[in-house]
């Protein structure tokens, strides 16, 4: 029902200005929508220790598993929250490692109601700060591209795990403007108003700059028939880190993926390797 509101908001207010589209789908764009947490992330989430970080003018909570182990910081995707890793932590914590995960900025139970990939990315180095220091980062989808920003800006870890990841911001608009019926015209002026936003160009939100940065080893993920961000984006990030490794599934989608029991073997077996 939603969907097809914004495809008839989108059609009546196109023709009456490009512009005014454009601002109207942004401001749509980085105002995601809050899911409720299923059982199995509250019971993974009540085996860790609640705890809160600060960022800009909120406090973000956080749950963290303690360990003896180094510390991995899991990053939620896009309209997600902190539990949705649930299953990764607590196969981890199993092996010693302190996780923690943490909700994103306007995600979860954060105050805010708007954020961009800049500023989620500003939140995963003020994590990797706060509750340093990181020996590795496991990030999905949205998250995954902040990750990689955070990281390429200086956010120090050793490996990087990006699950269902994005090749670029562009990537990403193309699908949500092809998704709610935005015309082309009004689409390509959505750029302009978010490299505004994010004060820095796109061409820097996409893993063509990012990716020769990335000078750890790197563990892809990707399902084949993910719908929301397709497994060609991933066959493209591969091509621009020098240490990058691959591994497809299939038939899991964009979310059951974090659930997955090779997938969490997969990318414990990454980060405990020596």
């Amino acid at each position: 029902m939603q969907l097809t509101l914004f495809k008839l908001f989108f059609k009546i207010v196109n023709t009456l200005s490009s512009g005014f589209t454009a601002q109207r789908a942004v401001g749509i764009f980085y105002a995601p929508r809050r899911f409720p947490a299923a059982n199995w992330e509250k019971s993974a989430l009540a085996s860790g220790t609640p705890m809160t970080m600060p960022f800009g003018d909120e406090v973000l909570e956080a749950t963290v598993w303690e360990g003896n182990g180094p510390t991995v910081l899991l990053v939620h995707g896009w309209e997600g929250r902190r539990g949705q890793l649930g299953k990764v932590a607590l196969a981890l914590k199993e092996l010693g490692h302190r996780v923690v995960a943490f909700d994103g900025p306007a995600h979860g139970s954060s105050q805010k109601k708007r954020t961009t990939l800049v500023e989620f990315a500003e939140a995963v180095a003020s994590a990797a700060n706060h509750f340093g220091p990181v020996h590795s980062i496991v990030g999905h989808s949205f998250g995954s591209a902040a990750t990689a920003i955070a990281v390429r800006k200086g956010t120090n870890a050793q490996r990087v795990v990006l699950i269902s990841c994005p090749f670029s911001l562009r990537h990403v608009v193309s699908g949500f403007a092809r998704l709610v019926g935005i015309p082309h015209r009004s689409h390509e002026k959505m750029y302009p108003i978010m490299q505004e936003l994010h004060g820095c160009p796109e061409s820097e939100l996409s893993f063509q700059a990012i990716g020769p940065d990335l000078q750890i080893p790197c563990l892809l993920i990707h399902d084949q028939k993910d719908r929301y961000i397709p497994a060609t984006d991933s066959d493209l990030v591969l091509r621009t880190i020098n240490d990058a490794e691959l591994v497809k599934t299939d038939g899991l989608g964009h979310m059951r993926i974090l659930q997955d029991k090779d997938v969490v073997q997969r990318v414990t077996a990454f980060i405990t390797q020596v």
